[in-house]
């Protein structure tokens, strides 16, 4: 994968992370995802929030399964365009889904607005929990079990 313009930008850095740290970004994701189920009926900003967060946690993990890790720097942006770069060719729709998430929650997190129809909403916590599969497929590391 060809990551150096982002790392001459300081986006992402070299890290090696281990299975396990990986592990708990995916279950972090998971609990995001189970939450915006949750909230789907009656929170449904709250869910389009929580499934964006699940997106966030599993991009990450997939960004450190290739050995680097985001920085401070345009975070959400690099983890979406990293998702993009890696399973585009693969799940190309899914990754640019991402992608309109976090354009979407912009508002929403700084300016409280938010124009998604329920649908929509509904639609977002679908295409969330398809690509959180496809990343845990691809880096063919399921989330820790869980205790509870």
């Amino acid at each position: 994968m060809q990551f150096d313009d982002l790392l001459k930008k300081g986006q992402i850095v070299k890290e090696n992370t281990t299975k396990e740290k990986i592990a708990e970004f995916l279950e972090f994701a998971e609990n995001e995802l189970s939450a915006a189920k949750f909230n789907l009926q009656k929170f449904p900003l709250t869910a389009y929030k929580s499934a964006y967060d699940a997106l966030m946690h599993a991009g990450n993990a997939l960004i450190r399964f290739y050995g680097y890790r985001p920085t401070e720097k345009f975070t959400h942006a690099t983890i979406t365009e990293c998702v993009d770069r890696i399973l585009g060719a693969e799940c190309g729709d899914l990754a640019r889904g991402f992608k309109r998430m976090r354009k979407k929650r912009h508002p929403l997190q700084y300016d409280a607005l938010f124009s998604e129809s329920h649908k929509e909403v509904q639609d977002s916590v679908t295409r969330a929990d398809e690509l959180i599969k496809k990343i845990e497929e691809h880096t063919k590391i399921k989330p820790r079990q869980r205790l509870f």
